[in-house]
């Protein structure tokens, strides 16, 4: 992964940033808990509620 170049000043720390309908429907609600867990080569998002 590269940064592009930003004029000379410091990169931004990494982001995701997730938007859609298919969070909602896929469980996630805005506000609710969540877990993420980092492994190589792949990150886990899942609900603190188990439905």
């Amino acid at each position: 992964m590269e940064y592009a170049s930003q004029n000379g000043r410091p990169n931004p720390p990494s982001a995701i940033n997730l938007k859609g309908r298919w969070l909602e429907e896929s469980g996630f609600i805005t506000g609710m808990p969540i877990t993420i867990t980092v492994e190589q080569g792949r990150i886990v998002i899942e609900t603190g509620i188990n439905l």
